[in-house]
């Protein structure tokens, strides 16, 4: 029920290479309570200071326990909760680099191993630390998308065991755990229902067995994280199920920045309010907006505003998009529009069938030669056009805003860059089947336009970043867009040797183009993959494990 007590909050992912810097966390403080959310929790997998573990968020940019509990302390002066959100079983993939550090700790892939007394050791730890910083008594616990759970080395050790039991063994050790230091733990409660489902979230027709209902400690609510559904039967449906529970229930919805550089606000606003309307129904208070950061976090939180003004006010029962544009306007005087802009949505005359699908990550990191992506390009230089006026679009953003101008220009350079490098490939392959020397020396002074504007988007997306962030992280993105520069330039080199003949052919086109999404069905034309290495390249780019021998 929806009460003074409820919480309307926003997770804010700092585990994903962007570490806010405790400046910019207050800035967003601000922004928050002016929006009215009375609760914030900071995502931290390891990027926190644990006393007595020095390589725990070694490198990452991880937060001093000073620092946290500076950011506390403001949150709660500006009528802010900060509830820690960690993670005690799974999504430990960055402190899992260290294998001898970490090999004791491991089941398999980035699930620690249950049942082992040094594992609970380390998440005491964890514990220690969030109760020395903060003042809540709320804890996230994390534990999702742990879908290898007890088939590593738990299974090497134990042999096998039924993944419920598991699962809640280790649950109720955590428990005990934040029960000592005066926490009341919540969970995101999918692996209750993919163990139940074969590794389904959402399945109407499926229930989770009375037993492991019953057997949920009766202190652990449990948030249902939902960022993509539309419909309210499924939405509303799998809220009941979770109140089936009789354990207090959390919303969990999603404002998109994590799919590349570009935000998600038209594509979040419908879901956002889908599950709202459907929470209201069942007096469901607890309501989380969670701004994750997939692969890099190059979306910056502020592109993402205009859906946590949204989803403030259908909290509070509006539900009218263009009143949140009002209010959007008010609270920031800043234009709703311009930052709609960031979305980079792609015109009706550029079809996409996919999630939220730009094609702009893809088509930046997307190698020319080899051209995996390029079965998605119209043909007809309509990317071009689209992207070299939203540049346009951008810096007349920046020049009316008071306090994103760093972001907007970011976007700008970002757009132009895009607006050379989205058909570079095809463009190149078109030219180079038809023998068409004119057509490759245009192509050829274009590859020197890319590496121009790929630099300079480098330069106006570093000050962006760091204006809001700890440089760590930041690394990533030169490693990946100095490899761009690097690859482009070596395009265009052996392309300028085939043009003046030092060469016969560029081996790589010999390779026909196939379609990533859709191999038989040419009919389709989509992109939207937003992962830098499938993006980047097919071939083997790094080992995701270790040989634990």
């Amino acid at each position: 029920m929806k009460t003074e007590n409820s919480y309307l909050g926003v997770m804010l992912d700092c585990s994903r290479n962007a570490v806010m810097k405790v400046s910019a966390v207050k800035k967003f403080i601000d922004d928050l309570a002016l929006m009215g959310y009375n609760c914030l929790q900071l995502y931290t997998e390891d990027t926190y200071e644990i006393e007595g573990e020095p390589l725990f968020g070694h490198l990452r940019g991880r937060y001093s326990q000073d620092e946290l509990k500076e950011i506390d302390a403001y949150a709660e002066s500006k009528g802010i909760e900060v509830i820690p959100c960690i993670q005690t079983l799974a999504h430990l993939n960055a402190i899992f680099e260290y294998p001898l550090y970490m090999y004791n700790y491991r089941d398999v892939a980035d699930i620690m191993l249950s049942g082992e007394s040094r594992t609970y050791e380390l998440v005491e730890k964890m514990f220690a630390t969030m109760r020395k910083c903060f003042k809540s008594k709320r804890i996230n616990i994390g534990m999702d998308e742990a879908h290898m759970l007890g088939l590593g080395k738990y299974l090497d050790k134990n042999g096998y065991h039924e993944r419920f039991g598991i699962l809640l063994q280790h649950l109720y050790k955590v428990c005990e755990i934040a029960k000592k230091y005066d926490f009341y733990p919540m969970m995101w409660s999918d692996m209750f229902f993919r163990i139940a489902f074969h590794g389904e979230y959402r399945n109407l027709s499926a229930e989770v067995p009375q037993w492991v209902m019953d057997k949920v400690p009766e202190n652990v609510s449990l948030v249902y994280w939902d960022y993509r559904s539309e419909s309210p039967e499924v939405c509303g449906g799998m809220l009941d199920k979770h109140i089936r529970f009789n354990r207090e229930v959390w919303f969990g919805g999603g404002a998109w920045k994590w799919q590349g550089f570009h935000s998600g606000n038209e594509f979040s606003f419908k879901k956002i309010e889908t599950a709202i309307r459907e929470c209201n129904k069942r007096d469901i208070g607890n309501v989380l907006i969670t701004l994750w950061g997939d692969d890099g976090n190059e979306c910056q939180a502020a592109a993402i505003y205009p859906s946590l003004v949204y989803a403030a006010e259908c909290y509070k029962g509006n539900f009218d998009i263009d009143n949140a544009k009002r209010r959007f306007n008010e609270l920031f005087g800043e234009s709703f529009d311009d930052f709609m802009l960031c979305d980079m949505k792609t015109p009706d005359n550029i079809p996409r069938d996919m999630l939220i699908a730009n094609g702009v990550k893809e088509m930046l990191y997307s190698d020319p030669f080899l051209g995996r992506f390029d079965a998605s390009v119209m043909g007809d230089g309509s990317e071009g056009k689209w992207l070299s006026s939203l540049a346009e679009e951008f810096k007349k953003a920046a020049e009316r805003s008071k306090n994103y101008k760093l972001m907007f220009f970011s976007y700008a350079a970002l757009s132009k860059a895009v607006s050379v490098k989205y058909d570079l490939g095809y463009r190149t392959r078109v030219a180079y089947k038809n023998n068409d020397g004119k057509e490759l020396c245009a192509v050829y002074d274009d590859y020197g336009k890319a590496i121009e504007y790929v630099g300079e988007f480098i330069e106006a997306f570093r000050k962006f970043w760091t204006s809001v962030n700890k440089p760590h992280g930041f690394d990533v993105q030169d490693i990946r867009l100095g490899g761009l520069l690097q690859r482009l330039q070596y395009c265009k080199d052996k392309l300028g040797d085939y043009i003046e003949g030092e060469i016969k052919e560029i081996e790589e086109f010999d390779e026909p183009i196939v379609d990533y999404y859709y191999p038989d069905d040419k009919s389709k034309k989509a992109v939207c993959y937003n992962r830098y290495k499938p993006c980047a390249t097919a071939n083997v780019l790094a080992f995701a494990t270790f040989n634990e021998d």
